[in-house]
């Protein structure tokens, strides 16, 4: 009994009190006016970021946390026409433990983003999303991803999912995991109509590549290949012969614990099938996937192989925004995937950031010798934290009165 006690009392500041550490650190260059700026992320940062690339902190040389947005969300909003879209089920599966929305889109307009009003809860939610025209072949566009809503001092919160990639399916399925946790309910559901958002790509650092044509009868297996995993947003392929050439291929991983081949999604609307042609460019387009080994199977039929000469990898322009003192020192810290998303004020007074703003992009990226991978920091809730207290105001009265029963008043007579 004591040694529960014990331990109930050593235990309960680690849950509250525990921190985050990041795995690296940069620096930011001299600041010179007191400005807003876009500081640019590159994918040497980016490939050690989270799905979300939401582990990531700006503080100044007194250990201050300075508020930043990210670029991507002041271009959703900046000429942008929400559109409602009609909710044809949403139902929560008690046994399953999730909830299943399904959404028309009867025009089957472009669709890059999704809104939905909640029930404002502090848990992470977790969803898979799906687009189809018939309501029987579904194509995942999201898998099994974690998300933050935004913060909220209502009933009700806004999720917004802001990296879907582009397509124009007639419906769209999305399942809402709770995970033994409250259900998430959903009460509407929209979209952001964006026009004019031109996407910039940067080039990841150079893929190694080989090519075998004699593995596999009629078929050339190009193994693809990174020093370290990155964020994928586009590959292209430069082939050198022959002159004409039109073939069907397939871009695909292995799972690194079963080894068992996982084909890519690709996003050009709603094709499935990716061919490599001489009239064409031979870009595929990906959405933020993240590999280090790729390999394109490539159907030659009676043909001679292609001859590959170069592979190219990109991924969207990363920017993050923030106000930035003249004088002073600044360092992003990074790295730790149980950080969970920062909640900042500023994004609210997205129309007040000047649009017209200085670039400087990081340096000086080092690795933080004193990071320790930590477990998930577990919030707990008022009404958990009251049935924790009276557990433990519980076992201190079973101990007194223990100790009153072994140690009686007659006994000191």
């Amino acid at each position: 009994m004591k040694h529960l006690f014990l331990t109930i009392f050593l235990i309960i500041p680690q849950l509250f009190f525990a921190q985050y550490q990041f795995q690296y650190k940069a620096d930011l260059p001299k600041i010179d006016s007191t400005y807003f700026y876009n500081i640019f992320l590159p994918p040497v940062v980016t490939s050690k970021l989270n799905y979300k690339f939401s582990d990531i902190r700006i503080y100044d040389s007194h250990g201050r946390e300075i508020p930043y947005i990210r670029n991507t969300e002041e271009n959703l909003y900046k000429t942008a026409r929400r559109k409602r879209l009609k909710i044809l089920q949403n139902e929560h599966k008690i046994t399953k433990k999730y909830t299943i929305v399904l959404l028309h889109n009867p025009h089957k307009e472009k669709i890059k983003n999704l809104m939905f009003t909640i029930k404002n809860t502090d848990a992470e939610i977790w969803l898979n999303i799906s687009g189809s025209d018939d309501l029987k072949n579904w194509q995942i566009l999201k898998n099994n991803v974690r998300y933050q809503h935004e913060f909220s001092d209502s009933a009700t919160a806004m999720l917004i999912i802001n990296d879907l990639p582009e397509t124009n399916f007639e419906y769209y399925r999305i399942i809402f995991y709770d995970y033994n946790k409250e259900p998430i309910l959903i009460y509407d559901a929209n979209t952001l109509l964006v026009y004019g958002q031109k996407k910039e790509y940067v080039e990841v650092p150079r893929p190694h590549f080989s090519q075998d044509d004699t593995t596999e009868p009629h078929k050339t297996i190009l193994h693809i290949w990174f020093d370290q995993p990155q964020y994928i947003d586009k590959i292209s392929f430069k082939i050198a012969s022959p002159q004409f050439y039109l073939r069907k291929a397939e871009l695909t991983t292995h799972d690194s614990a079963t080894g068992r081949k996982i084909r890519l999604k690709y996003y050009f609307q709603n094709q499935k099938d990716f061919y490599l042609c001489s009239d064409s460019s031979n870009e595929l387009l990906l959405s933020r996937y993240f590999a280090k080994d790729l390999y394109l199977t490539v159907e030659n039929n009676n043909n001679p192989p292609l001859k590959f000469v170069d592979v190219r990898a990109y991924q969207l322009k990363e920017i993050i925004i923030a106000q930035l003192h003249k004088g002073r020192h600044y360092v992003l810290k990074f790295g730790n995937k149980n950080v969970p998303p920062p909640i900042y004020d500023l994004k609210y007074f997205q129309n007040k950031i000047p649009k017209n703003r200085p670039e400087i992009t990081v340096r000086n990226i080092v690795k933080l010798s004193t990071f320790k991978q930590q477990k998930k920091v577990i919030f707990i809730k008022p009404l958990y934290l009251w049935i924790v207290l009276s557990v433990v105001v519980l076992i201190m009265v079973l101990i007194s009165i223990q100790l009153f029963n072994k140690y009686k008043p007659n006994d000191f007579v």
